[in-house]
């Protein structure tokens, strides 16, 4: 039961958001403390002796920027650099926090998808300031500039949650155990942070009155790339970590990477891309949980 109701919280959140977008969009302010939350439940529970990298998180880690950074490529000596920018927010998105989340769900490897969660973060912290400018198209400040405002940034989201939750096991030890209680926590965060980002999303695109001309390119982008994210990945773990690499060429932190596409350096029609990517890595995960839960039942029944 507590499954379905996953799934379906994460439908009802475009639901909300898209109805009563005028509303919900008003909280923006919240993503970033919403995903500052999320990573600190998320890392008080990692066992730093346990994060041990293996090969295959090599192959995740060159995987995202080969997706990320590919499709950029592609699309930009198309002659499309918008499309181009609205890409890399796509496929260039280190691993969603709610990834080991939903690896847990799907009774996968929790620790590899923890492993690759945080080295994706902390690559796409250290690379994206340097990278982010060479793919805006019409920067509006200097590369310094740029470099320095998007780092303090990532910082802001990434490395505040990590400096809390050690202080936090330095301060109370037994703390760590908290995190596998909280997952449904995180969760509850995840959909409303997905809600608020749906709404942000359906408003950006009433108030610019953005034309189904204009924003199909980067929807159908958005979908091509996610679905190549979640394929390739099976393919790479295929068969023992097909669902854990699934997930993590997939499931992409893109609140964190809407939050930085809503900002006044990035085109305002890029920031469609990433609002699609939502919905349909989002979807993808409802059909995996449903799946899992159909599969688990299976066996019960047996």
């Amino acid at each position: 039961m507590i499954q379905q109701f996953r799934s379906l919280g994460m439908v009802a959140a475009f639901l909300i958001g898209g109805i009563f977008h005028a509303e919900f969009a008003k909280l923006q302010w919240w993503l970033p403390i919403g995903i500052a939350v999320m990573l600190s439940i998320t890392f008080i529970g990692i066992d730093t002796a346990k994060l041990k990298p293996r090969l295959m998180h090599l192959w995740v880690l060159l995987g995202i920027e080969v997706i990320g950074l590919g499709s950029f490529a592609l699309a930009r000596l198309a002659g499309y650099p918008v499309l181009a920018e609205s890409l890399f927010y796509c496929g260039a998105a280190p691993i969603a926090a709610a990834c080991p989340i939903i690896i847990n769900i799907l009774r996968g490897d929790l620790e590899f998808a923890t492993t690759a969660m945080v080295l994706s973060q902390a690559t796409f912290g250290v690379l994206t300031p340097f990278v982010l400018p060479l793919v805006l198209p019409e920067a509006h400040m200097g590369y310094g500039e740029l470099v320095a405002m998007v780092a303090q940034q990532l910082a802001s989201v990434l490395a505040v949650p990590a400096a809390v939750s050690v202080a936090m096991r330095l301060a109370y030890p037994p703390c760590r155990f908290w995190a596998p209680r909280l997952k449904d926590v995180s969760l509850f965060f995840w959909i409303g942070n997905l809600t608020i980002v749906s709404a942000c999303g359906v408003h950006r695109i009433a108030e610019r009155s953005y034309s189904f001309h204009e924003m199909w390119p980067m929807a159908l982008g958005a979908l091509v790339v996610c679905a190549v994210g979640f394929l390739a990945g099976y393919r790479l773990g295929y068969p023992r970590l097909k669902r854990e690499c699934s997930q993590c060429l997939g499931q992409k932190n893109t609140v964190l990477t809407l939050y930085m596409a809503g900002q006044d350096y990035a085109t305002p029609l890029a920031y469609i891309g990433p609002v699609f990517y939502v919905f349909c890595h989002n979807m993808a995960n409802a059909l995996q949980i449903a799946l899992a839960q159909r599969e688990h039942a299976a066996r019960e029944a047996k």
